[in-house]
């Protein structure tokens, strides 16, 4: 019985009729209007759980939020938990309800997106911890349907879940942290060839190709009106171009840059580079240069490996 040794008889009993009284009777149970019977009868069904310990309530608070009459995407806490909220809310100033208010606004910060900065029962919330579709789709600037869409795609909301549905889960802080990288971080279109040293031909080759990826696909569903692209993935690309052999002063003759080697018959300039990516074409970086501009070949050499393969 060492949960209940530490709090007083009036926390017991109090924190006992509130969630049996909810429990019973709903979520603006009044209590004073409450039967002697029916008063009794709640207060031995909320002991019955708060004496079990902290995770007995916490299945409790899992019921009463599921079994909260709301559908509205942004309720509150007073909505979700009723009287019990309301109860502990008006109490934290004053009486202390002990161990239940922080039971209830954990539970709280764990199910709901709340915002750095808000009090919840007295208690300032410094870290943000769960994200609403709404306030991810502020975050990386997505309208909510066209993210409720990609998150589909992701395997974060479920495939036939309804609009509702999806707005409102919550989503841990933690796991979209690179989404919210991805996109504050992103590169527009028109400043993706400049960031690769690439030419304006050259980069729309490369989308065409699928060599180089926007975030989200331009074409089908959960696609986007303006197409970016992830900072990752493109210094992933250059991090290879880096990684290149550097261009000596032996031999340096047969090599030129990778457009003159493909306007001489080669092959298609993006399928030249995505070999060179991938390691099946010899190429070299110049040193003065960076990007695709400073990947340098040997045109006979990539014309034989092209007709060969």
């Amino acid at each position: 019985m060492s949960w209940l040794e530490g709090q007083t008889f009036e926390q017991v009993l109090a924190a006992s009729e509130m969630i049996g009284g909810i429990l019973q009777h709903g979520h603006k149970v009044a209590l004073k209007r409450l039967q002697p019977d029916q008063t009794e009868e709640a207060t031995d069904i909320g002991f019955s759980i708060y004496s079990e310990g902290p995770e007995a309530v916490e299945e409790a608070l899992d019921t009463i939020r599921q079994t909260s009459p709301t559908t509205a995407v942004q309720a509150g806490p007073l909505a979700i938990y009723g009287k019990l909220f309301d109860w502990l809310d008006r109490r934290c100033n004053a009486i202390d309800p002990g161990p239940i208010r922080d039971i209830l606004r954990d539970h709280i910060v764990k199910h709901s997106a709340v915002e750095p900065g808000t009090k919840v029962l007295g208690v300032e919330i410094a870290e943000r911890q769960y994200h609403s579709l709404y306030s991810l789709s502020e975050t990386v600037g997505i309208e909510r349907k066209r993210l409720a869409r990609l998150l589909k795609k992701l395997g974060k909301v479920p495939e036939h879940a309804s609009e509702i549905d999806a707005g409102n889960m919550v989503f841990r802080a933690a796991e979209t942290t690179e989404l919210v990288e991805t996109f504050q971080t992103a590169i527009p279109m028109h400043d993706v060839p400049e960031y690769l040293g690439a030419t304006k031909h050259q980069f729309e080759a490369l989308y065409r190709e699928g060599v180089v990826r926007p975030v989200i696909p331009r074409t089908g569903r959960g696609a986007v009106r303006q197409v970016v692209f992830g900072r990752l993935h493109l210094d992933e690309i250059l991090g290879k171009i880096a990684r290149l052999p550097k261009l000596g002063a032996v031999g340096d003759d047969k090599l030129h840059p990778i457009s003159y080697v493909a306007q001489r018959g080669a092959g298609r300039f993006e399928v030249l580079f995505a070999e060179i990516l991938d390691g099946n074409i010899s190429a070299f970086v110049h040193p003065e240069k960076s990007g695709i501009g400073a990947i340098y070949l040997d045109a006979g050499s990539a014309v034989t490996m092209n007709r060969s393969a």
